[in-house]
């Protein structure tokens, strides 16, 4: 295989991997919040209480980063057509 060749399939293969990302965002928006873990509660600073996680305020969940950029372009859409 040419170095051509090879730069094509990577861009396919990158392309694929995005678009596939893509539909998993519009299909599942939101996962798991990393700072509580999903829980929507964290422990207080003397460990003998629970409290809401700051973050995502007590859901347990956050919008994906591919979610935020698809809404963004979708706004952005909305305000050049109408």
């Amino acid at each position: 295989m040419s170095t051509a060749e090879l730069i094509g399939w990577a861009l396919a293969a990158g392309a694929v991997a995005l678009g596939g990302h893509l539909v998993a965002c519009a299909i599942w928006p939101y996962t798991a919040c990393r700072h509580c873990e999903g829980y929507g509660q964290k422990r207080s600073p003397s460990g003998r209480a629970w409290r809401l996680c700051r973050r995502c305020r007590g859901t347990g969940t956050r919008v994906r980063l591919g979610r935020r950029i698809w809404t963004k372009l979708g706004v952005a859409k909305d305000k050049l057509v109408g």
